[in-house]
């Protein structure tokens, strides 16, 4: 059990050992939810999209790429070639050196401005997520919603998962009004 883990389990067990402040003497009625956040976000429609949107863009950042790579290859297979004179293959695999560190740098940045825009996306999404889930715990009395992903829950009763009626909610555009 890792530190994380056992923090989310001692609280919880702190939570059902004492009474909720105003029920002094009363059994306290623990209530617990369960979210997959990730899940949630993957199944959002505006998740969905923006899954989409960034495939499609990397999918065409690929393209570039592969093709630089096919014309490096093509500078490899000339440097190969006994016809060149020495001069010639020098300057050739000067350039050669150079295209391969402008790919390189090019697929390094790709990579940071995918990772900037998926978490840009992400968060904005998971954030929505994370209120609506506030306020389906309030609304509806719960005394914690644990995310499932985190690693913080092992094991569940299904009807504890508050993931689908969250993505439900968060796709009706109900993020800023009332949960229902």
């Amino acid at each position: 059990m890792n530190v994380r883990t056992g923090l989310i389990v001692l609280t919880v067990l702190s939570v059902m050992a004492f009474a909720i402040p105003g029920q002094v003497g009363a059994a306290a009625i623990v209530k617990i939810g369960i979210v997959d956040l990730q899940e949630a976000l993957n199944k959002t429609t505006e998740g969905m999209a923006a899954k989409e949107s960034l495939r499609q863009r990397h999918t065409g950042r690929q393209e570039e790429i592969d093709a630089k790579k096919a014309e490096l290859d093509s500078m490899e297979e000339k440097l190969k070639s006994p016809v060149l004179s020495e001069d010639a293959q020098a300057e050739l695999k000067q350039e050669y050196v150079k295209k391969r560190a402008e790919i390189i740098k090019y697929i390094n940045i790709a990579k940071q401005e995918e990772e900037k825009e998926n978490q840009a996306l992400s968060s904005r999404i998971l954030n929505g997520l994370v209120e609506i889930a506030r306020k389906i715990g309030k609304q509806d009395d719960f005394t914690i919603i644990m995310e499932k992903s985190s690693g913080g829950v092992i094991y569940s009763v299904e009807a504890l998962d508050l993931t689908e009626r969250i993505v439900k909610i968060y796709n009706e555009g109900s993020q800023d009004g009332e949960v229902k």
